[in-house]
């Protein structure tokens, strides 16, 4: 069963701001929140009861009630581990559960967030197009990588390019009959809006991934799939727990085209792994 913290920093992002507050709170506060009713939550934290019911139904649980016996039950689990910040001088092992807990939940959440059918309708338009361009910036970047090079060896004609301006250029000669691929986490990022500004202008089908669907650009797209934040520890060298739901999605999507279309991608996994024995023996 997925972790109720792990289940409120996955949905924060996808619920109006009173709410997203409240989950911070509960995070914060488990044992305050156990032993107090509605009203005094009310109280507590300026949130109308109404509110408070609203976001018990928007995370999935049975009331404030159930919402309760949920942290009881996280609070002696060991998942537990994933919210709290790593310590100076904390050791090796401590940390490795700490990651592979942080890793577990954003995992659950992310296969729990992702429409079965949204998904379904992204294969068929990455098999119907012609060209398909994929961007991120930063961190997810390093995503739009390994979805290029993915679905470039099972034979799909898809680039991505680091430099914003040659993606900008490659965009320009995209028609309706192509698919611009955007990643970003919060959906805020300035090169992920201008390129969908072209997008708009030129008729070109457009898939987000992200996980903020209350984001401006996430209402202009034509699909998106919704990927998952459930936080970084506050001292940490980049983003990871977005960037591994960022790759669960595009694996998903990949495994996923590969089931609907198995004897063409084997095909050309095939020709793909050809053409790199050639290099390979070359060396030998």
């Amino acid at each position: 069963m997925q972790n109720i913290f792990s289940i409120i920093n996955g949905k924060k992002a996808q619920l109006p701001k009173k709410e997203q507050l409240l989950g911070e709170y509960i995070i914060a506060n488990p044992e305050t929140v156990i032993s107090s009713s509605i009203q005094k939550l009310s109280k507590d934290t300026g949130i109308s009861t109404a509110t408070i019911v609203r976001f018990c139904r928007e995370i999935g649980t049975n009331g404030f009630g159930n919402l309760k016996l949920q942290l009881v039950a996280a609070r002696s689990s060991a998942s537990n581990n994933d919210y709290h910040e790593f310590d100076a001088g904390e050791g090796v092992a401590a940390i490795k559960n700490t990651m592979a807990a942080r890793f577990k939940s954003v995992i659950e959440a992310t296969q729990g967030g992702l429409n079965d059918p949204s998904v379904e309708k992204a294969i068929q338009k990455i098999n119907t197009s012609a060209s398909i361009l994929v961007y991120g910036a930063a961190a997810s970047g390093l995503v739009a990588n390994d979805m290029c090079q993915k679905f470039m060896r099972i034979g799909k004609n898809i680039s991505y390019m680091p430099d914003f301006h040659v993606t900008l250029a490659k965009l320009a000669s995209f028609t309706v009959n192509d698919l611009l691929v955007l990643i970003s986490n919060d959906g805020k990022t300035t090169e992920i809006s201008d390129l969908l500004k072209v997008a708009d202008e030129f008729d070109i089908p457009t898939l987000l991934l992200t996980a903020n669907p209350r984001a401006s650009i996430a209402k202009k797209v034509d699909l998106v799939l919704l990927t998952q934040d459930i936080g970084e520890p506050a001292i940490r060298s980049g983003a990871t727990t977005s960037l591994i739901s960022q790759l669960f999605v595009v694996d998903v999507l990949v495994f996923s085209y590969l089931s609907t279309h198995t004897d063409e991608v084997l095909k050309n996994l095939k020709k793909s792994n050809q053409a790199t024995d050639i290099h390979k023996n070359k060396r030998k």
